[in-house]
């Protein structure tokens, strides 16, 4: 994970008062129109490619119009696959947070194209579902390691707190 800027937020309120509109970002998405605003990058993360079929770079910004844009690119190092960019906008940190969370990784990894062919031996093919359901599991993985150095980044997360052992009373 490569962290470009912490975000603070009450540094940032008064930073987003203060400052100049900021810089001019153009997004592109896969199959629509690139996203256009003004604001700041807050973080920037890169997933680690060292030979994964599927990696994740994820960027949060801040508008201009005090909105959160998380732009999230899958990254696929295989023959005809080309990466995969989406950008969201949303209200809050909290709303991105959740989107974030919820986005399930299996939609990017491409599925090899001969696994449902009617003359694929049943052998072949359980091996390379296999293979894939694999692949879905360590890039779910990688993604969830690269939120977590995200939300930390963004103080979305907090310390663990020392819970009270089971069965043991608290005193009142």
């Amino acid at each position: 994970m490569n962290a470009i800027t912490d975000y603070d937020a009450e540094s940032s309120a008064r930073a987003s008062a203060a400052q100049p509109p900021g810089e001019r970002f153009t997004l592109r998405r896969t199959g629509r129109k690139p996203v256009r605003f003004t604001g700041w990058k807050m973080v920037e993360a890169q997933g680690a490619p060292g030979g994964a079929k599927l990696y994740y770079d994820l960027t949060v910004y801040r508008t201009s119009a005090a909105h959160f844009v998380a732009e999230l690119i899958a990254r696929r190092n295989l023959l005809d696959a080309a990466d995969l960019c989406r950008v969201e906008s949303f209200a809050s940190l909290t709303e991105l947070a959740d989107w974030l969370e919820n986005f399930a990784c299996a939609q990017d990894v491409p599925v090899p194209p001969g696994l449902n062919a009617p003359d694929l031996p049943l052998a072949l093919a359980m091996l390379q579902a296999v293979h894939l359901r694999d692949v879905i599991a360590r890039v779910g993985e990688d993604y969830q390691d690269l939120l977590s150095d995200v939300f930390e980044a963004l103080d979305l997360t907090d310390a663990p707190s020392a819970s009270p052992a089971r069965g043991v009373a608290q005193a009142a």
